[in-house]
């Protein structure tokens, strides 16, 4: 016989209050600021000293594995070519050799700090960068010159423009100024000023506007003031930065890190990372110079870059810059974060072999193009948000604000189309263990949302280092920079999803995960809407109405 009361129970467990989420979104019918943002928004920094151990001595020993790892960044920019810096520290203090041939570089003082150590270098730099981009198809670059020595600047701002060409974005003239004193870098000047270093800055300008590939500062084509923490931005440009370089200037350029490990000592474990306003506070750091840059929207204003970020300052921390949740979720949520107040594009910092937040791990130099390469979280990063911005027409990034908890280890943002304004995609950061259902509502205007695909970048946990997926694919066991799909034994990686959000949807994202929402019809970089490669994503509502048609059948002797 049928137990009634047990199936009304089961009907009040199923019924219309089952579908509530953890969070109701709320969506701006526009973003909320214009700033415009492409695909390859998401660049990687090089340090100068260590460019050997990812691209060779020359031309002819540039590692397929390197290439290949920079073709999966290239294969999601679009029409954009991949961003690139090289330089850092040791780019202030190195020596340009013109003569100098293969190798492309050698350390010249091997008991220098190791997170400066300077080397003798010439164009074959250039030679191999140029080759790079034949090879991936499109790599634009930002490269370092010292204003240490003004007089070597003109020949390597000469080499480098006629060898690169196009591809030279723009010159970054010093670096981390505001350390030049702490660093001793100047070591006749007891205070290193603003004004110290806007005439330096002068030199160094009226040094490359006489070069071999002609005058240099006369198409926009520098950067500065590449200042990482003490010096305030916004008093910079007001005391003269701004009037005496706007016709030269392309970029206003900051460097910046949450926290240092430079003395063997740290302020933040791994849970500061996890936590979405922590991230939202440091993005601020120098509001009010962003403002005054972010304000000035005519068309030859020099626009903002972080030309220099990652987790910590000096190599990062093994166990949290390692991180899924810090090399992987924090990385993508800090560059969206920069997206959305105004910043043009964002590089983040690798360094040579060992270093805890690398975003690969190369062989032994001697088996640089035999050997077997490891990835690291933070590459999944690069072509996780090189997919998240893509667009023909560029995009505008809004930050949903979806807790008022500052200790939330959930975040969201909005992309918008940056012609029309209408919702491309929906982001969801879950830093936590447990699953989170979020509401997307309504009437939200969007290209394709009776069709929307989810894909899941996920991981074994907060910690895990390898265990990484994203789209039901993965780099865990790959050696030569290629994704494979993800075996269907592991638990920790997600089906992609399709759902029909045209009258709003729920979005279940597992802890720890993202959970990208395409909205529109620019997915066709995918490569499948889902396969039986990995787990589909069981959300509340799934499992509660599996358990209610448990108990009813238990109770009805079905």
């Amino acid at each position: 016989m049928v137990n009634y009361s047990t199936i009304l129970l089961a009907a009040v467990i199923l019924g219309p209050g089952f579908a509530d989420a953890d969070v109701q979104l709320t969506i701006p019918s526009s973003p909320s600021l214009g700033n415009v943002v492409a695909s390859n928004f998401f660049g990687i920094s090089f340090e100068l000293s260590f460019m050997n151990e990812y691209f060779g001595n020359d031309t002819n020993t540039i590692p397929q594995s390197m290439l290949n790892y920079l073709s999966e960044i290239r294969s999601r920019t679009g029409s954009n070519n991949v961003r690139i810096r090289v330089g850092g520290n040791s780019g202030d203090v190195s020596t340009y050799v013109p003569s100098q041939t293969s190798p492309m570089l050698v350390l010249t003082d091997p008991n220098a700090n190791s997170n400066n150590q300077p080397v003798n270098y010439g164009p074959m730099l250039w030679e191999v960068m140029e080759k790079v981009s034949e090879e991936v198809n499109g790599v634009q670059y930002l490269i370092g010159l010292t204003i240490n020595s003004t007089n070597t600047d003109s020949v390597i701002a000469g080499d480098a423009a006629r060898t690169l060409g196009s591809n030279l974005d723009a010159m970054l003239l010093g670096n981390e100024p505001d350390l030049y004193t702490a660093h001793d870098q100047r070591p006749d000047v007891q205070n290193y000023t603003v004004d110290d270093y806007i005439g330096e800055y002068s030199a160094a300008l009226r040094d490359i506007s006489n070069t071999t590939a002609g005058n240099l500062t006369s198409g926009h084509n520098v950067a500065g003031p590449t200042i990482c923490c003490s010096w305030d931005l916004a008093t910079l440009l007001q005391q003269g930065y701004l009037s005496n370089f706007s016709n030269a200037l392309k970029y206003i350029t900051l460097q910046h890190y949450p926290q240092n490990n430079c003395f063997g000592s740290y302020q933040y474990q791994l849970v500061y990372y996890t936590q979405h306003s922590n991230l939202v506070d440091l993005a601020s750091w120098q509001k009010p110079g962003i403002d005054i840059i972010t304000s000035d929207t005519t068309a030859n204003a020099p626009r903002m870059l972080m030309s220099e970020f990652n987790s910590a300052s000096c190599g990062g921390i093994p166990g949290i810059s390692d991180t899924f949740a810090v090399g992987t979720l924090w990385s993508i949520d800090y560059a969206l974060q920069l997206a959305s107040i105004g910043y043009t594009a964002a590089y983040i910092h690798t360094r040579e072999q060992g270093i805890s937040y690398n975003l690969v791990t190369p062989p032994n130099i001697s088996e640089i193009d035999t050997g077997s390469w490891t990835t690291d979280p933070p590459f999944y990063a690069l072509i996780v948000t090189a997919e998240i911005l893509s667009s023909s027409n560029g995009t505008t990034v809004t930050d949903l604000n979806v807790s008022t908890d500052v200790n939330a280890t959930i975040g969201g943002y909005a992309i918008y189309d940056a012609t029309n304004s209408s919702l491309n995609r929906i982001l969801l950061f879950n830093y936590g263990t447990d699953s989170m259902d979020f509401r997307l509502p309504s009437g939200t205007k969007a290209t394709n949302p009776q069709n929307a695909l989810v894909k899941y970048l996920s991981a074994s946990s907060v910690t895990e280092k390898y265990n990484i997926a994203w789209g039901e694919q993965t780099f865990l066991g790959v050696t030569d920079g290629k994704p494979v799909s993800v075996n269907a034994s592991q638990d920790w990686a997600y089906s992609n999803q399709n759902l029909d959000c045209s009258n709003g949807c729920n979005i279940t994202v597992p802890g720890p995960s993202l959970a990208v929402v395409f909205l529109d019809t620019n997915s066709s970089n995918d490569p499948e809407t889902s396969s039986s490669e990995s787990k589909p994503v069981l959300n509340r509502r799934s499992m509660i109405l599996a358990l209610g048609v448990t108990l009813i059948c238990i109770y009805a002797g079905i």
